[in-house]
């Protein structure tokens, strides 16, 4: 939970959008929220906040495609 409260509250702050508008399991890019700049943003988000570089290869529609997605990978990364 802590997770998605984090994501979700960094999404609002940088991107000026209510949490509330946040889709959770569409692209944040198709929705209009955040250009591709704003996945690199989010990936030095998970640095600060989670301690892992996220790697380039990484940074694809699997693991960033949605907000549901992009939890599923940092899980998946602290799980190791």
């Amino acid at each position: 939970m802590e997770i998605k409260k984090g994501l979700l509250e960094f999404i609002a702050e940088n991107f000026m959008v209510e949490i509330e508008e946040i889709p959770m399991d569409k692209s944040l890019i198709d929705e209009g929220i955040i250009d591709s700049f704003g996945l690199v943003e989010i990936a030095a988000y998970m640095k600060k906040s989670h301690g892992f570089e996220v790697e380039t290869e990484d940074m694809i529609r699997d693991n960033f495609g949605s907000v549901d997605k992009m939890i599923s990978y940092i899980e998946g990364r602290l799980a190791g």
